[in-house]
């Protein structure tokens, strides 16, 4: 809130899903929660949505933002973890009017994960076929083809639709597997936490452009053992520096994702070494002779961790002392 207060917007939209149920002191943490989002001191047109009900972090989230663009034509999203710093409204609000009726872009991003020294720095900004939604901005052209239910994911991928679009087969395994989940889901995952992957889906099935700026200009305060989804304290991202972007902003003259940097987004925070490995393993050895090699190593793995355990609980030997 007081990243915003600093910018003091015209209009400020801001929604609270409810408490869930029995989870001790839901019903206080939300209390104080919307009591500190309300202090706006500031000559500012306010709207609030706050729920009674708790609809998650899935449907929570995209509903939100649906309701705000059937309000708005376009605007900067933040979710409660997410800090921008100051040149991130800036850099929003030009970009949103530059882009405003090119429906190549689908997404103005807010988060660089890039190391510092390894960046391109020409430009102020650059393309890409991933999205980054730690504080970023779009349209209500753009959101008005978000599917949370993902109606269209059969037809996709009965036709193999996005095949050719993934340069890697292990990129293409990564993301089959995401949007299954995302459209059918399972007890462990689905979309009832995750709201993300299906406007991922929705930016790749329209060819969609997202911005992604040659700065951080938001982390993410949301990691630990309270969070939903980034549980791990030290995940890919928990160590971002916030920083400040130049301007006048310099402008990309090529309207082209950088395959480059994309890969390297996908090989750093979408994946790792290993599942990289294992997939492309797969493509060349039988099914049956690899679910039996996986199976072994599962139960090789149990053995270890079992006999682990109980060296641990084991009483130390008593050694002598020979004096």
């Amino acid at each position: 809130m007081d990243a915003i207060r600093k910018v003091r917007p015209a209009k400020l939209y801001i929604v609270a899903d409810g408490p869930r149920e029995n989870v001790p002191g839901d019903q206080v943490k939300c209390s104080e929660v919307r009591e500190i989002a309300s202090a706006v001191d500031w000559d500012c047109q306010v709207t609030k949505l706050f729920r009674d009900e708790n609809l998650g972090c899935g449907k929570g989230p995209s509903s939100a933002m649906t309701w705000f663009f059937e309000q708005e034509e376009e605007g900067i999203i933040l979710e409660d973890d997410c800090l921008p710093s100051s040149s991130f409204f800036f850099f929003c609000t030009e970009l949103l009017a530059r882009y405003r009726h090119d429906t190549r872009i689908m997404e103005i991003g807010g988060t660089n994960f890039e190391h510092e020294k390894g960046r391109n720095k020409t430009h102020s900004y650059f393309f890409s076929n991933m999205i980054y939604i730690w504080g970023w901005a779009t349209w209500r052209r753009a959101w008005k083809l978000y599917d949370y239910e993902m109606t269209h994911y059969h037809e996709i991928t009965s036709k193999k639709y996005l095949d050719d679009h993934y340069d890697f087969a292990y990129e293409r395994e990564h993301y089959n597997y995401i949007f299954q989940k995302m459209h059918t889901g399972d007890e462990r995952t689905s979309r009832k936490t995750v709201w993300d992957y299906q406007w991922q889906f929705i930016c790749k099935i329209n060819s969609g452009l997202i911005i992604v700026p040659n700065k951080n200009l938001v982390t993410n305060l949301g990691f630990g053992a309270e969070a939903t989804n980034t549980i791990d304290p030290v995940g890919a991202g928990c160590d971002l520096k916030l920083e400040e972007m130049e301007f006048p902003l310099k402008h990309p003259y090529l309207m082209m994702a950088d395959k480059q940097r994309d890969q390297w987004y996908f090989n750093t925070i979408c994946s790792s070494r290993a599942y990289r490995f294992k997939s492309t393993v797969k493509r060349f050895v039988p099914k049956l002779l690899y679910e039996a090699v996986k199976q072994t190593i599962k139960r090789m793995r149990r053995i270890a961790a079992l006999g682990k355990d109980v060296a641990l609980r084991s009483p130390s030997p008593v050694v002598e002392n020979p004096s």
